[in-house]
């Protein structure tokens, strides 16, 4: 699933990515179903709606960080930006490691803050167990 939503800026670029899978067979039509009921349950939340809705002036998966001073680099999974507000998520899909994640959301949070965002949210989505933890 992490696959379908690495390059994706919409619901619509989700989808598009999970039919190239099937298209590519690197899964079986009942597993393209499957992900496409769980990408449409994982969007009813309002939050993770808003994220996919396309409306971010930029949207960047799977983008480094670099760390400053020492060029060590951190890579969040998703941030948007619109105007001085900036988002982090990260998505989750396996076990629970809530604290260690949690400090890698107020890490990349912070950093975005230090480019210059002044409203900064950050949230792990626990995507399979359908669960939006806000962080910061």
């Amino acid at each position: 699933m992490h696959k379908a939503f690495e390059n994706a800026s919409t619901e619509e670029e989700i989808v598009g990515a999970i039919d190239a899978m099937r298209t590519d067979a690197l899964v079986s039509e009942h597993e393209a179903a499957a992900l496409r009921r769980a990408v449409a349950a994982a969007l009813e939340d309002t939050r993770a709606a808003e994220w996919f809705r396309g409306d971010w002036d930029v949207v960047r998966n799977e983008h480094d960080i670099v760390l400053p001073g020492d060029g060590r680099r951190r890579r969040p999974d998703r941030v948007m930006t619109r105007g001085r507000r900036a988002v982090v998520v990260d998505y989750k899909f396996g076990e629970l490691e809530p604290e260690k994640y949690r400090r890698q959301i107020r890490e990349y949070a912070e950093l975005l803050r230090q480019m210059g965002y002044e409203r900064t949210e950050g949230y792990l989505w626990f995507v399979r167990l359908q669960r939006i933890e806000k962080v910061v």
